[in-house]
């Protein structure tokens, strides 16, 4: 064929809108047909310096054998060729046993049919792409042919150079599109746990990754998880990944799966792993870790390790910086409360010895009014309506005493007398004691406790008193008819073991309105109520280092859950 016509078809094809495959497998076809080579087939020289054979012929049979093995860079005559970037051509006389590799046994015995044999560099001025195997049944190849098969192998080497840029270009346009999410994300207001599970999706999709973990190596950042993962990853695939974070963050350098393992062992895994220490100012914050299957192989070697580098390196101070910033605010926060409740406690300080002066003063005169009304009640001669009023005086004097002495209990500071105390065994004898009697019988109460829950240090008769003023709230709020479900177990609170004991009811709830004044004293809703119930329960929890808190579902019922520390040290408890 007319080499100007060969050129020409070549060319048209090489700037055609065809997929890259599609391209050089019609050339090679070309190739094989106007140029009469029974195999045509090319490799590419690959990121880790390995050359795979990629590309064939459609009349090709030696393809299916040199594809099993990737050869490096000097192995054998492809290699050689890629490393001198220097054509070579041989004859069936001279062509060295397997094309030189040893890694291609099966080759004894097919190529004896061949007689001349062509390999020659795919490269331009500056790189080199892959190598060009032309192989006849033809005695000899013509210099004149050897010139055109040159000439056509920097075509092929245009190409993969072109390909090559354009894969280059759309990579670091994704790169820039993946760190500007990642730089919104970290820079939003969302809590830490969402934050680090959107990088891990981000990240995910950015690799078409199979799975993207973050492990945080960060002690004093109150997470609950210290892994956030998007993704599934298999039981096996975790045991490396564990092994992977360690050794990276040992390192302090980023790995893949055939730094951690041996060739052959990585030959018989489904997957490759690469895992990236996430440092800042030289100190670790944690690691990531990408998964792909080995259908994404190439992919995964290519440019996952590249990619997964540059964005652990862009997050890394982001990410601290966000986190710092979100530990921060949350001790601002926890500072300003502990104030407003000093402040209270202060306010609450100087009302207490005021009431408590003030109910000493009025607890002596009712004393007195309350003995001289006794007195003439002993008296025979008063008729039925004075009678009536001496009963009626003697009730009002004991109701005021009885207000007095709760007032008084509000406001004195008592020893708290600590000691062990088993939560569930409390609560059972309290609910014992309100079992038999007749206005609870329409009262159900459900019991779940964690059996495994461990004693807590705190005052059990004041917690009693607690535990007693709940349920005889919900009683009430009940009208003495629904259900009480009291459920205890262990909670963690902002880095802290607590035990936490939740009794619902199925009153209707709290009208949301008087919320913020359902701990405050002397507020009540009931005609004979004094106020003092809850603020006595909460004062008496706030003793206890713990916190007593309100889930509120209007039209259904009310939550009074109990935090109690398991491990309660004077000081230490809710912030």
């Amino acid at each position: 064929m007319n080499p100007i016509e060969l050129f020409g078809k070549i060319i048209e094809i090489s700037h055609s809108n065809l997929e890259i495959s599609s391209r050089i497998k019609s050339i090679l076809n070309i190739i094989s047909q106007d140029l009469h080579y029974e195999e045509v087939m090319a490799y590419t020289l690959d990121q880790d310096k390995r050359l795979t054979c990629r590309y064939l012929n459609d009349r090709s049979t030696l393809f299916p054998i040199l594809n099993k093995y990737r050869c490096r860079v000097g192995e054998g005559i492809a290699g050689g060729v890629a490393q001198k970037r220097a054509p070579q051509h041989f004859t069936s006389r001279d062509i060295p046993p397997r094309f030189g590799c040893l890694f291609y046994p099966e080759l004894d015995g097919q190529i004896e049919r061949f007689k001349s044999f062509a390999f020659l560099p795919l490269s331009d001025d500056s790189y080199l792409y892959g190598v060009l195997v032309a192989i006849s049944t033809r005695e000899a190849i013509q210099d004149s042919e050897k010139i055109l098969l040159s000439m056509l192998s920097r075509e092929i080497g245009g190409i993969l150079r072109t390909y090559s840029l354009i894969i280059e270009s759309k990579k670091r346009i994704s790169e820039l599109a993946t760190l500007s999410e990642l730089g919104r994300v970290l820079a939003s207001d969302v809590e830490p746990e969402e934050l680090l599970k959107n990088i891990a999706l981000i990240v995910a999709k950015a690799l078409s990754a199979q799975f993207v973990t973050i492990k945080l190596e960060y002690p004093f950042l109150r997470i609950g998880s210290q892994r956030f993962t998007n993704g599934t990853i298999e039981p096996l695939m975790m045991q490396y990944v564990n092994e992977m974070e360690i050794e990276s963050i040992k390192n302090k350098r980023s790995m893949s799966l055939k730094d951690h393992i041996s060739e052959a062992e990585e030959g018989h895994l489904r997957f490759s792993l690469h895992t990236s220490p996430m440092m800042s100012k030289n100190r670790i914050i944690g690691a990531i870790t990408m998964g792909a299957s080995k259908a994404q192989y190439f992919i995964a070697e290519e440019d996952g390790r590249s990619l997964i580098n540059t964005i652990s390196n862009y997050m890394s101070n982001g990410l601290e910086n966000t986190l710092l910033n979100r530990r921060l605010r949350d001790v601002v926060r926890e500072l300003n409360d502990a104030q407003k409740r000093l402040i209270e406690q202060e306010k609450l300080k100087s009302l207490g010895e005021m009431t408590a002066n003030i109910a000493h003063e009025i607890k002596n005169p009712l004393v007195i009014i309350g003995g001289f009304a006794k007195r003439l009640a002993k008296k025979t001669h008063l008729d039925q309506t004075e009678n009536r009023y001496i009963d009626i005086i003697l009730k009002e004097v004991t109701r005021l005493e009885s207000i007095l002495n709760e007032v008084l209990n509000y406001v004195k500071e008592g020893p708290t007398l600590t000691g062990a105390c088993d939560i569930n065994s409390c609560i059972d004898e309290i609910i014992s004691l309100f079992a038999p009697d007749s206005t609870w019988k329409d009262i159900k109460i459900e019991k779940m406790f964690d059996n495994k829950l461990d004693p807590v240090i705190c005052d059990s008769q004041q917690i009693k008193q607690v535990f007693i003023n709940i349920l005889m709230n919900a009683f009430e709020a009940m009208d003495g008819r629904g259900t009480i479900e009291v459920k205890t177990e262990q909670s963690v609170v902002n880095g802290k073991m607590f035990m936490s004991a939740a009794i619902s009811d199925t009153g209707g709830g709290i009208d949301p309105s008087i919320m913020e004044n359902i701990f405050n004293p002397f507020f009540t809703t009931k005609e004979k109520g004094t106020g003092l119930g809850l603020a006595i329960s909460n004062k008496i929890v706030t003793n206890n280092n713990g916190r007593l808190e309100i889930k509120n579902m209007v039209g259904k019922g009310a939550t009074f859950i109990v935090y109690l520390p398991l491990e309660n040290k004077t000081g230490e408890g809710f912030v």
